[in-house]
């Protein structure tokens, strides 16, 4: 229980005034209607010939209340009165249902932009060893269910409230049968505990089954060809199937749960009544009238437990949701990415990794003081063998990793001293695996930097040599791409990106293996690209293949983490024992 009002203080612990609303017109709504049912007694009387006698504490409240506004304690007054308490009654429940509303939505947008804000502000090593299916279902299904568990714990305030003031009502109309009502009440929620746990325990293994299915369709969604080239897909379908199963089961026995709970409540009220009317019809003083009232209280009573049972086990089985996505955000904020510096980005002179040295964990070092200078303006190669460590220099430069020993140096000022943030906006990269929205070319090229304008897009399309192109299409720049660019080919994905990492105006662009599963003329316009950058635009270029920096200033080839060799394509050429020209002879 202390961890459960932990979880549920955690959560929800900033609405506490809104609650505190809910829990007054909680209390505020039953409290009107018990009242008015009291009142029904003497109006009763009245319509008999009693004169409506003040017999219990409630009726002896009004008589006075009436008395001190000096209006006359009459059948026609009372009924007034009683009118008017359930039409108060009915304000409080249309606030109540108004800020329980307020809350659920409140609390659901904020919570959705919170996970997504500390997702995207998370470390790229730490959302690198993440599942993708997991971290959408945290980021959509179990903050859902999270604004599910404030919906339930709502209900478990109203449920409770009104059965409290209800219990109250009916012990000043009849204290022995309330009493009764309690003893078979408690009994009742006693034989009930063990379905709250049952409850408990099946929503912990229904949110690990959700994730892992969650993961399972994001893998064979993404590798749907991969699967029917291999003509595997029954067998992906009988692997997909067996978690649909399980899920459904899972939802069976919770859904039988709540059942058996929700079923025990009326038959135990019928006998109860039966009971309470054996037990006090022959008793002195028993009066149908106020046995009546106390019946329909009693029934009140009990819809109420049921609904705080019901919800009480809506808390049990929605617990697990809400642990998952304060877990998940833990770890985000314990891998929040630093965004320290505040010095400007100027690459005047050159970028230098000195001495650096990298691993992935604690593996074995995918760099080892590796020491080079890329120079302003010029067109840096960098060649070697695959696993030497080319696409963690560029992982390095992008900072999306920090070295483990060593530093990168922009014109002397050590990268960390500079913003995060303005070191990604001037440098731009372009990357073997292009990503591209399922939007327009427009906004693939413009990519959430609102300052781009529709000439700033065009221009840097005619720099990446897809313009013509572009406009040749029906609908130009509007035209929609597709899932991941699948209405495009290779080469025009590539230059689209090109265009992308050119309109931010960088002062480095990164291309990490960009042209390698291209055509020979979408490479060629590609290259093209580049050699007009030449002198304005530092450039470092990743490939395996010669002929992508044959044109380079400079050529750095990494092996073992180490640059081994250095120079200009002519130099290095000229040495048959460089692996540069070995590359040559090879391509």
């Amino acid at each position: 229980m202390k961890d459960t009002l932990q979880t549920l203080w955690s959560t929800f612990g900033k609405y506490r005034w809104h609650v505190a609303g809910l829990v007054m017109f909680g209390i505020l709504s039953p409290l009107l209607e018990g009242i008015g049912i009291n009142a029904v007694i003497p109006l009763v009387s009245f319509f008999l010939g009693g004169g409506g006698a003040a017999t219990d504490f409630v009726t002896r409240t009004i008589h006075t209340f009436f008395a001190f506004l000096h209006i006359p304690f009459t059948f026609r007054y009372l009924l007034v009165f009683i009118f008017g308490l359930f039409i108060t009654r009915a304000i409080s429940v249309v606030a109540f249902g108004y800020i329980k509303g307020w809350i659920g939505a409140d609390f659901l947008g904020k919570e959705s932009e919170d996970v997504l804000r500390r997702a995207l502000l998370s470390s790229w090593s730490f959302s690198l060893k993440q599942k993708i299916g997991t971290m959408h279902n945290t980021l959509v299904r179990d903050v859902q269910q999270t604004g599910g568990l404030l919906g339930a714990v709502t209900q478990t305030i109203q449920s409770f409230s009104g059965f409290l003031v209800y219990l109250l009502v009916a012990m000043n109309i009849s204290p022995v049968m309330t009493f009764y009502t309690i003893g078979g009440g408690a009994v009742l929620l006693f034989v009930l505990r063990p379905l709250v746990r049952h409850a408990r325990r099946i929503g912990h293994q229904t949110a690990g089954v959700e994730k892992q299915f969650a993961q399972f369709l994001s893998e064979h969604i993404i590798g749907m060809k991969s699967i029917k080239a291999a003509g595997a897909e029954h067998a992906a379908i009988k692997s997909g199937v067996a978690h649909i199963r399980l899920l459904r089961h899972l939802s069976i026995r919770q859904g039988f749960v709540s059942t058996i709970s929700s079923s025990l409540f009326q038959p135990f009220a019928i006998i109860l009544v039966v009971l309470l009317f054996l037990l006090t019809y022959h008793a002195p003083g028993f009066n149908i009238i106020s046995f009546g009232a106390s019946l329909y209280l009693i029934q009140k009573i009990f819809t109420y437990l049921e609904s705080g049972q019901n919800s009480m086990q809506s808390i049990s089985a929605l617990l697990p949701y809400v642990k998952n996505v304060a877990a998940f955000k833990r770890d985000l904020d314990l891998h929040r990415e630093s965004t320290d510096g505040d010095k400007p980005f100027v690459l005047a002179r050159k970028l230098v990794f000195k001495d650096v040295s990298f691993s992935y964990g604690e593996g074995k070092h995918v760099l080892d003081g590796a020491d080079f200078s890329i120079p302003a303006g010029k067109t840096v190669g960098l060649v070697g063998p695959s696993g030497a460590g080319k696409t963690s220099i560029a992982d390095l430069l992008l900072r999306l990793f920090k070295p483990n020993a060593g530093s990168l140096l922009l014109d002397g000022v050590p990268s960390e001293a500079i913003s995060l943030q303005e070191w990604r906006t001037n440098i731009g990269y372009v990357s073997q695996d292009v990503f591209l929205l399922n939007d327009t070319i427009e906004e693939n090229i413009r990519f959430y930097n609102q300052a781009v304008t529709v000439e700033d897009i065009e221009n840097t399309a005619k720099q990446a040599n897809i313009y013509e192109f572009i406009k040749g299409l029906p609908e130009g720049f509007k035209t929609t791409t597709g899932d991941r660019g699948v209405m495009l080919s290779g080469g025009q994905r590539q230059r689209i990106a090109l265009a992308r990492a050119l309109v931010g105006t960088p002062s480095l662009l990164i291309l990490d293996e960009a042209t390698s599963a291209l055509d020979h003329e979408s490479e060629k316009l590609i290259h093209e690209s580049i050699r007009a950058l030449h002198g304005t635009v530092t450039v470092l270029i990743i490939a395996h293949r010669p002929s992508t920096v044959a044109e380079a200033d400079t050529i750095l080839v990494l092996s073992r983490g180490r640059i081994i060799e250095r120079g200009t394509p002519q130099q290095l050429l000229q040495d048959p024992a460089s692996y540069f020209s070995k590359m040559q002879g090879v391509s």
